[in-house]
């Protein structure tokens, strides 16, 4: 076989637990900070050169880093392979029981931990890159159930990448898109990739390769039979992986050359609106009587805001495509409600249109139209709390969804699919 014009891939991990003391992010426990390590964390590479341009694939067992911290990163990485940003794509697991990157308790060093292990990542899979050919499946499993009242939809979709060495057939590594949050551990107080990484684990002993898994879109889908308030036992951590291991035994691969991979970015602007008074001081009321949610600082931003002349607020972010043979991943960093990425597949008739949340950073969630219009924790109480880090004090105006739907859509189009 002539594997001259062939695309090349390799497969990199490095362990990125922090040795020194961190406070978790994702839960509530007490004073933050992680008393113990359960399960260890992880930093992956795909990596992929055809002719001469590199893509890089990073999956990080991560709550998620803020859209600039997360560009740092993907700059750091960029400069590495001597490639534009654009060409770097994060997915972050989501995991509640890792460290906050912001954290006065080592969060700077810590990113900058992560920094480095994704550095010798990087040097790792260049020296590895060789001949391969890809093959995409999709099977389905129960492993989510939505958390929305009155909600009953999910993303059963396993939608799975394998990645072979041209010369002999061995697998490199799997990819595999899940969607469920990684929330079963948040009340406990160690370190945790939650049902990541046993996921993980179990998958590469059954498939013989190592095994990346990215998360979908599931800002309103949590793990199956989990409670949605306290989280779960490690009992339920077993339970989730073992449904992925015996759902994931369904796919079936039939790896050709890689023809087509390009990964790029488009911008879109998101716009929120700022409240009147008036409706500021009934949302205040409203999570405070339903969730218990002081939001006396958020007040002042709204006031703030209002002081300023400034009605409305409009973040500009990016979706970014990976788009490899008939496939593609591609992404957003907010917590997107499965609906969206349901819709954009349906849409191009394709299963193998897999639109994630999580990507290059996570920011606040963002829901379908018909959940924007119900409320609730996640389309607006949430935001009293967590605006500091989403740069907007309400959620994106209800129209945001379809003009992602119609953006991915269009790309797909664009890119000679349907």
């Amino acid at each position: 076989m002539n594997l001259t014009h062939h695309c090349k891939a390799a497969f990199s991990q490095k362990d990125i637990t922090p040795d020194f003391p961190v406070e978790l992010i994702g839960g509530y426990r007490g004073d933050g900070q992680a008393r113990g390590i359960l399960h260890r964390l992880s930093v992956q590479i795909v990596l992929f050169e055809l002719g001469q341009e590199r893509s890089c694939l990073i999956a990080i067992d991560s709550l998620g880093l803020t859209a600039k911290l997360s560009d740092e990163l993907r700059s750091l990485t960029a400069k590495a392979l001597g490639i534009p940003v654009a060409r770097i794509m994060l997915n972050f697991s989501h995991t509640h029981s890792a460290p906050a990157p912001l954290s006065p308790l080592n969060g700077q060093r810590y990113f900058t931990l992560l920094c480095s292990k994704v550095a010798e990542a990087t040097r790792e899979a260049l020296l590895q890159l060789q001949p391969c050919l890809i093959g995409w499946s999709v099977t389905y499993s129960e492993l989510a159930e939505n958390r929305r009242d009155g909600c009953s939809l999910a993303d059963k979709r396993l939608g799975a990448l394998q990645i072979v060495n041209a010369a002999n057939a061995r697998p490199l590594a799997l990819v595999l898109r899940v969607g469920a949050h990684p929330n079963i551990l948040m009340e406990h107080t160690d370190i945790s990739s939650d049902y990541f990484g046993m996921t993980r684990d179990k998958l590469s002993d059954e498939f013989g390769c190592p095994v990346m898994l990215l998360q979908g879109a599931s800002g309103n889908l949590k793990p199956r039979g989990v409670n949605t308030i306290n989280g779960g036992t490690l009992q339920d951590v077993e339970r989730i992986s073992d449904l992925i291991l015996q759902d994931a035994k369904r796919l079936q691969f039939e790896p050709s050359q890689v023809e087509r991979l390009s990964l790029y970015s488009r911008k879109i602007e998101f716009h929120s609106d700022v409240p009147s008074k008036e409706q500021a001081l009934q949302i205040a009321d409203e999570a405070r009587a339903r969730f218990g949610i002081e939001g006396a600082s958020w007040l002042d931003e709204c006031e703030r805001l209002r002081q300023a002349g400034i009605v409305s607020q409009i973040q500009e972010t990016s979706v970014q495509f990976f788009f490899l043979n008939e496939g593609c991943f591609c992404g957003l960093p907010d917590e997107i409600f499965c609906e969206i990425s349901l819709e954009a597949s349906l849409r191009v008739e394709s299963q193998l249109l897999f639109l994630n949340g999580y990507t290059n950073g996570c920011a606040g969630y963002l829901p379908h139209r018909e959940e924007w219009e119900k409320g609730g924790y996640e389309t607006l109480y949430s935001y009293l709390m967590y605006y500091p880090y989403h740069g907007h004090v309400l959620p994106y105006r209800k129209d945001t969804a379809q003009r992602i739907v119609e953006l991915v859509v269009a790309e797909w189009h664009r890119e000679g699919n349907g």
